[in-house]
């Protein structure tokens, strides 16, 4: 008998779920399904993002940043933040020549390619490989609209720089684009590819607690406002500004006043300072990456 039924293949399932304690299965009565969506609590101050690293007293600290993960590529980095987790791969290659048939830029080409695995968010559809989805392409724009600023590309005509960036977890999408930056410009500096500066990012979301640094799912789904800032902070440049939702614009013999964070300036100021902290974990992982493979290739330690 025909069907149209693969045999062969074990199908998964419609949509997936987040692993839960069993007290949350024996809690509830045989007849319920248990509630899988657990909103995660805010730990942290509004202005203070998750953190990165343990090292020092980064006002900015993530629990991970690390280069040098995949060694088939020049330049690699491994992020990931402190609960609601946030964990991401990337990659680096190039630049390298474009195919002989492409016709003349006299720039870089930054060609970026952001995947979201079925199992790195909460309860996703569960749909087959194949094109990207609209949040992968809406990552990948955002993306490169805050990395290219940064780039030399004039010293490399008809050229590309390929970056590959896988999410493992992630809570908010505006958040997943900071790191993802934060991430790509390690990289990048371990590719030893010329730039202006590297670019670090930070997300926020004004809600009806006030603004929110680094946000998560749940607090950006109840913002009146929100977005990503790009910053160079050796040359105290903005990349890039995505914004939406309404804020406040002030005059400009307003933008010293403090009206509780609902005014375009003063969340620009406490995003931008959010995204200089940022540089500094940035700034921490590099320097150890020097260390290590300086003592590889046995040169004298450089002293602190």
């Amino acid at each position: 008998m025909s069907t149209a039924f693969d045999r062969r293949r074990i199908q998964g399932p419609v949509s997936s779920y987040p692993a839960l304690p069993l007290s949350a299965y024996t809690e509830t009565s045989s007849h319920e399904p248990p509630n899988t969506h657990i909103a995660a609590k805010r730990n942290r101050g509004p202005l203070e993002a998750r953190k990165i690293c343990p090292f020092q007293d980064f006002p900015l600290l993530i629990v991970v940043l690390r280069t040098s993960l995949i060694t088939t590529a020049p330049g690699s980095a491994y992020m990931e933040t402190s609960s609601p987790s946030t964990r991401l791969v990337v990659s680096i290659h190039g630049p390298r020549p474009l195919p002989p048939n492409t016709p003349y830029t006299p720039t870089v080409q930054l060609t970026i390619t952001f995947s979201l695995p079925l199992s790195s968010g909460t309860h996703h559809p569960r749909n087959p490989p194949g094109p990207a989805s609209q949040l992968e392409k809406f990552l990948a724009i955002r993306l490169q609209r805050i990395l290219q600023p940064m780039l030399l590309g004039h010293l490399f005509p008809k050229s590309e720089i390929e970056v590959n960036i896988a999410a493992l977890e992630y809570a908010g999408r505006w958040s997943l684009l900071a790191v993802a930056t934060n991430a790509v410009s390690t990289a990048i500096a371990e590719a030893a590819i010329d730039v202006v500066d590297l670019v670090s990012a930070s997300s926020f979301a004004v809600t009806s607690d006030g603004l929110l640094i680094d946000p998560t799912t749940d607090e950006e789904d109840n913002a009146t406002a929100g977005g990503v800032v790009g910053y160079m902070a050796s040359t105290g440049e903005i990349t890039d500004l995505w914004i939406t939702g309404a804020l406040e614009v002030e005059e400009e013999d307003e933008m010293d006043v403090d009206s509780g964070g609902g005014r375009f300036g003063e969340v620009l100021k406490a995003v931008v300072a959010s995204a200089a902290d940022a540089r500094l974990v940035i700034n921490h992982a590099l320097m150890e990456m020097v260390k290590e493979k300086g003592l590889e290739t046995g040169d004298k330690k450089v002293d602190d």
